[in-house]
């Protein structure tokens, strides 16, 4: 699951790339530690057997004056974000131990240590919202409460709490299209109602009452 950069076997030719070789004079130069893009992982002579990982727009490097990494340096993920769980900040000690994040988390390993993110939480559900009914808001509560949503609802149960949610009620037939007669907005009363629509008109009966809807139809001299 992670991602090393790998060492390089021979730190010849990666000196002749980052320009880090042995000058025409005998003496050598190394990236400049206070360059802000130059990031050291260790000082010892090409870091045997240090693993390490560089960000997607970073170089690495191993020669004789250390290994690390050249290029823009990641942002570090925050210590004090909830999600975020840091097993090391230090990148050394990150090679060395072994750890997993859990399937919902991602790794990260990088010049800032090694841990885990967890997703972002998803919203709570809106306790303002009339389709939304709480049971209680109190998770260690939730465990101890034995409840059941109707079959048309869904149950939530996170960190926000549990309940239920019911689904988005259907658009009321509009009583000022001429198309629609209603028979009662009382749906009580439409329990107890027998009615019946002409053809070619649908009958509807919910939350909103009962009655009939016209087709439309289609207007003289038009196919």
């Amino acid at each position: 699951m992670r991602v090393y950069a790998l060492l390089f076997l021979a730190a010849s030719s990666i000196v002749g790339q980052l320009g880090c070789g042995p000058s025409p004079g005998g003496g050598g130069s190394c990236p400049d530690p206070q360059d802000p893009d130059v990031h050291y992982v260790s000082r010892e002579p090409e870091c045997p057997g240090v693993d390490f990982a560089c960000g997607p727009e970073q170089k690495p490097f191993s020669v004789e004056c250390g290994c690390g990494c050249i290029g823009p340096a990641p942002a570090c993920p925050d210590p004090s974000d909830p999600g975020v769980r840091y097993v090391s900040h230090d990148p050394r000690e990150c090679a060395a131990v072994e750890f997993d994040c859990s399937p919902s988390e991602t790794l990260f390993y990088n010049e800032c240590g090694c841990g885990c993110i967890a997703p972002e939480p998803a919203a709570c559900p809106d306790a303002s919202d009339p389709s939304v009914r709480y049971v209680s808001h109190d998770i260690e509560e939730c465990h101890l409460i034995d409840f059941y949503c109707a079959e048309e609802q869904t149950l939530f149960y996170n960190e926000c709490g549990c309940g239920c949610i019911s689904p988005e009620p259907e658009a009321c037939p509009d009583p000022g299209d001429p198309d629609v007669r209603y028979v009662s907005k009382d749906p009580m009363e439409c329990m107890l109602l027998d009615f019946a629509c002409s053809r070619p008109e649908t009958l509807f009966s919910g939350e909103c009452g009962c009655g009939c809807i016209a087709p439309d139809l289609p207007v003289a001299g038009l196919r």
